[in-house]
């Protein structure tokens, strides 16, 4: 678990709801992304060494760097608001990256929610049924070097919302 000022655990069956949902997602099922814990508003992913998603360096594609990033802090979102997530929608609205390195061997991801955002977001979603929140995001290699720096812009819209209650 990363290091945080969120509270860490969730029960086993959201953790396995989140890994679920997002395992369902054909693309992550494609390249292989896996979310392998999930806390409140922190996430870890993970994403193998597949041939088929090297780019022409031979290292590893950008694009499978970006899906385990948006994978794990949706995991990541999804644990801030395990409580409310059932109800609404969850969307990214934006995935600012910075590719730092060379990715070679198999990917790992820690999303980490940022803290002072979360009680403002759990507070407007409660009034306004709509909530955003900003995840930070860092991919790292089979050397555990760091590779890509991210930042997700996560809203979430409760059904109530959406139609229009």
């Amino acid at each position: 678990m990363p290091e945080s000022t969120l509270l860490p655990t969730l029960p086993p069956q959201a953790v396995q709801a989140v890994q679920a949902a997002l395992h369902a997602i054909p693309m992550n099922a494609t390249v292989g992304v896996t979310i392998t814990d999930v806390g409140v508003g922190w996430a870890t992913g993970k994403c193998a060494d597949t041939p088929a998603f090297h780019n022409h360096l031979g290292t590893i594609h950008a694009g499978a760097q970006f899906l385990l990033a948006e994978a794990t802090s949706g995991a990541a979102f999804a644990g801030a608001f395990a409580a409310q997530i059932a109800g609404g929608v969850p969307l990214i609205e934006r995935l600012d990256t910075h590719y730092v390195g060379r990715a070679r061997g198999g990917l790992s991801a820690t999303a980490q929610a940022r803290a002072e955002e979360l009680p403002a977001a759990l507070e407007t979603y409660a009034r306004d049924g709509k909530a955003r929140l900003t995840v930070d995001v860092t991919v790292r290699d089979g050397e555990d070097k760091a590779v890509m720096r991210a930042v997700a812009h996560w809203y979430l819209r409760s059904m109530a919302t959406i139609r229009g209650n």
